[in-house]
């Protein structure tokens, strides 16, 4: 009791470890710990924090004691925070704080995005002598104090805004470095004009040195036309030449089948009347001997040898007569056969020579453009007139009207997309702007009835606005929070979180998480009435919200006693510890 620098302060911070998973603890004091229990709830369900620390390392869980179902393990101050703050925000339903902050490259590069969660959300639970500096929570990076001036009267809109200004942010970088890489197109655009523009005028003043190819130049288009003109002509020349050939050889095949039927048929005729007119004596089967009997039979229209009926009696002269019918017409066949392969033959050596003399005439044709083209002259000219050519195409492409078409396919929807966020972020803005003005002023005479109340006896008029700054009017001149004394900034520090959460729930609105510490709140030059009357104004707050937790550390033990009830004090007796 009485006595500074005895632990409170070390005993809150270990409170506030256990509930936002990062430490601020002194690395000595968190070396000193061993075992660490924290019990809070949270709707209505009682958790426990229960963690050993070895080494100042902390190793445990979060355990919910109505159900004993394990909610959170970790290991190691990393885990410990990322647990909780997973945890914290489920279980409070909050929402991360995007941030975005211009990249070191500058305004092309894109900016560096983050996010704000739990343990930013809680610095507003905290109200510190080492946070004077700010009025809100213990940080102004990424604009916090205004998230948590949100945060306490549940601004409607207020997230809308961010995402849209981050996002607008994001977007304005890549636009910046589109229109960056746009302009550097266009110079080096610009350049390369040049540059062909340049090798073009060469180049024409070069072809236009050369002797005039007239004549040349025409017959080279006569050689390309002749040479064209005769290789079709010698294509067909050999498609004739393979037809005629085709039917030749079809021809021949034909005559040759003939011819060989053709002797077939003579000696069949001939065999036949050899053996018609012959006279058997034997069997040449079974050698029995043919008498004359038999012979005499023939005559009645039955074979000497088997007695099989025969047709007509055997007679040479109709033999003859029907083989030489036969012969007749297959070398009648044969002869008309010939003619037609002596004509095809015919047609074959005329398509021979004609495909001859157009390949011939194909060759000269070739021989002749060759000549020509390796004419050191012409081919000169030509080389320059394709050059020209190549040069005035590249000239027309980067000079035409769509020579800035690819700028600006890559800055219209930029552009586009950056005037309907910075549109979204201005509505948002305003609407949240709107509401909030409506609440600011009920606000401000809340600060300033409680700090007049607190000792600020000169204090006259705030002025809270929409970004957490705050103006004061004392003593007839305008301050800022930053321009008044620390015990003046310590009151008004507490003044105004006090009246933003009793507007916060006042409308019901507010989503601060209920808990306050307040560590040495008379450690500054406040007198005990003046620190009494603060102590008296946080009893009527948590009796006005019964939710709400506030935990206050002092050395000045006289002036709590008189004013928190005892039940709701620990009170160390006279040059005592309270540990």
């Amino acid at each position: 009791m009485g006595k500074n620098e005895a632990g409170k302060s070390s005993v809150l911070e270990i409170v506030l470890w256990c509930l936002r998973g990062r430490s601020g603890l002194q690395r000595d004091v968190r070396h000193w710990l061993r075992l660490v229990r924290v019990g809070f709830e949270v709707d209505g369900e009682p958790l426990l924090v229960d963690m050993t620390v070895r080494a100042g390392l902390p190793h445990g869980h979060v355990v919910s004691t109505q159900s004993g179902t394990v909610l959170v393990d970790f290991d190691g101050l990393a885990d410990f925070e990322e647990s909780m703050d997973a945890f914290m925000m489920e279980r409070l339903g909050l929402e991360p704080l995007r941030t975005a902050q211009v990249a070191p490259g500058g305004p092309d590069e894109p900016p560096i995005t983050g996010e704000l969660s739990w343990p930013s959300y809680a610095s507003a639970l905290h109200i510190s002598r080492s946070g004077l500096g700010t009025l809100l929570g213990n940080d102004t990076r990424h604009g916090l104090p205004t998230r948590l001036l949100e945060l306490f009267l549940g601004a409607p809109w207020a997230s809308t805004k961010v995402d849209a200004s981050v996002a607008l942010k994001i977007v304005k970088a890549q636009l910046s470095a589109a229109r960056s890489r746009a302009a550097g197109d266009a110079e080096a655009r610009k350049a390369q004009l040049k540059e062909l523009s340049g090798r073009l005028e060469a180049a024409r003043g070069k072809l236009a040195s050369l002797p005039e190819a007239g004549s040349a130049a025409e017959n080279v288009q006569q050689l390309y036309t002749a040479l064209a003109s005769s290789t079709g002509a010698a294509v067909t020349a050999q498609d004739a030449l393979v037809a005629a050939r085709s039917a030749h050889n079809a021809l021949e095949t034909q005559r040759f089948d003939l011819a060989a039927a053709v002797h077939s048929a003579e000696e069949a005729a001939l065999a036949r009347a050899f053996f018609h007119t012959l006279m058997p004596t034997v069997c040449p089967r079974c050698d029995t001997a043919v008498d004359k009997s038999r012979w005499e039979k023939e005559k009645e229209g039955h074979c000497s040898l088997c007695a099989s009926d025969l047709d007509e009696a055997p007679s040479s002269e109709g033999w003859e007569a029907e083989s030489d019918a036969q012969a007749n017409d297959l070398l009648q066949t044969l002869a008309d056969v010939q003619r037609t392969v002596d004509a095809a033959a015919a047609d074959l050596a005329q398509a021979q020579q004609h495909a001859g003399n157009t390949e011939s005439a194909r060759i000269i044709a070739f021989d002749r453009l060759q000549e020509v083209l390796h004419n050191p002259g012409l081919r000169e000219r030509r080389e320059i007139e394709l050059m020209v050519a190549h040069l005035e195409g590249a000239v027309a492409e980067r000079s035409g009207r769509f020579a800035d078409l690819d700028a600006a396919v890559d800055l219209v929807p930029l552009e586009q997309a950056a005037a309907v966020l910075a549109a979204a972020e201005k509505l948002a803005m305003d609407r949240r702007t709107q509401v909030l003005k409506k609440v600011l002023g009920d606000v401000e005479q809340d600060i300033v009835a409680m700090g007049r109340a607190l000792g600020l006896e000169m204090l006259r008029e705030v002025k809270l606005a929409g970004n957490a700054s705050l103006t004061v009017w004392k003593g007839g001149q305008k301050h800022n929070y930053g321009g008044v004394t620390e015990g003046e900034q310590l009151r008004l520090k507490i003044v105004t979180t006090i009246a933003l959460l009793r507007h916060g729930y006042r409308s019901g609105v507010g989503r601060h998480p209920g808990l306050l510490f307040i560590d040495s709140p008379g450690a500054e030059e406040v007198d005990a009435g003046d620190l009494q009357n603060m102590l008296r104004d946080l009893v009527t707050l948590t009796e006005m919200v019964p939710d709400l937790q506030v935990i206050v550390a002092t050395a000045r033990g006289a002036e709590v006693r008189e004013i928190v009830p005892v039940d709701n004090m620990r009170l160390a007796a006279e040059g005592q510890r309270l540990w």
